[in-house]
């Protein structure tokens, strides 16, 4: 559903700080991308056939989708710039399980507040989450990443090369924590972020983005992804915690076309 908030158009000028960019073309993704790569490590499941529980490789099931499985908004040229899921991709369990481990590490190591320059967020690196990592890295491949090539299949000179450079769990909260998150661009090619927590045990939240003056949110497991360019924020929450999980995907090999798309995108 929409939350309808409007706002005016905001000035836009060539620096970085009045584009609104959290981060673009970081040196860093060449090296942070590679922990999202999937392993034989991650394949690597248990035979009780014989009660031993031997390893054995497991194959990937990429899961396949249609149009009737998102909706879409924010036309631009032959597709659309902003997608949601119309179900959820990933189950209760496998959100709380996120959470779970995401609220272990900050018990420990706290919650980050100033890993993102100039739209920080109050989060947990995915890096920090040894099985959610894991369990993330299988289902790119098998899910988010067939999700994204559908979506954005009329934008990507080669889909193949999605590759998530940045994630993160981040956590808002009504009370004595950070409640939203100001309107900005992501400096990736497409960001898409998970809702892990039901839409019951909070009011508000949901993803604004300036080209609806709205709001979209939505539920446990379902997933939003849009192209990283355009002006976005998080919806500020007036009770209870929400928690989602962000990732930053780039186009690897595509440097000059991802910031020709970037650039012909961040206006609208």
């Amino acid at each position: 559903g929409f939350i309808v908030k409007s706002r005016s158009k905001s000035h836009r000028n060539d620096d970085r700080t009045s584009l609104k960019v959290s981060e673009l073309h970081i040196p860093g993704y060449k090296q942070t991308k590679k922990q999202f790569i999937l392993t034989d490590d991650d394949l690597v499941g248990s035979d009780n056939r014989y009660g031993d529980g031997a390893p054995v490789l497991t194959r990937l099931e990429q899961w396949t989708f249609s149009d009737d499985d998102y909706s879409s908004l924010i036309p631009f040229q032959y597709g659309n710039l902003l997608h949601k899921t119309n179900r959820p991709i990933f189950s209760p369990e496998e959100c709380q399980y996120m959470i779970d481990e995401a609220e272990y590490a900050a018990s420990k190591m706290g919650w980050t507040t100033k890993r993102h320059g100039n739209y920080p967020t109050t989060d947990i690196p995915i890096a920090e989450l040894p099985s959610t990592l894991r369990f993330l890295r299988r289902s790119l491949e098998e899910r988010i990443y067939p999700l994204l090539r559908k979506q954005f299949e009329p934008y990507l000179p080669d889909g193949t090369k999605l590759r998530v450079a940045d994630g993160f769990v981040v956590k808002y909260d009504a009370e004595g924590g950070q409640s939203e998150l100001k309107p900005h661009r992501d400096g990736s090619v497409v960001s898409f972020n998970i809702a892990l927590n039901d839409a019951n045990e909070y009011d508000g939240g949901g993803t604004w983005f300036e080209s609806l003056g709205d709001s979209i949110r939505i539920d446990q497991g379902e997933v939003v992804s849009h192209a990283s360019g355009i002006m976005h924020g998080g919806h500020g929450i007036t009770r209870g915690k929400r928690y989602i999980m962000v990732c930053f995907v780039i186009l690897e090999g595509y440097d000059s076309w991802s910031m020709r798309f970037y650039n012909n995108i961040r206006d609208l």
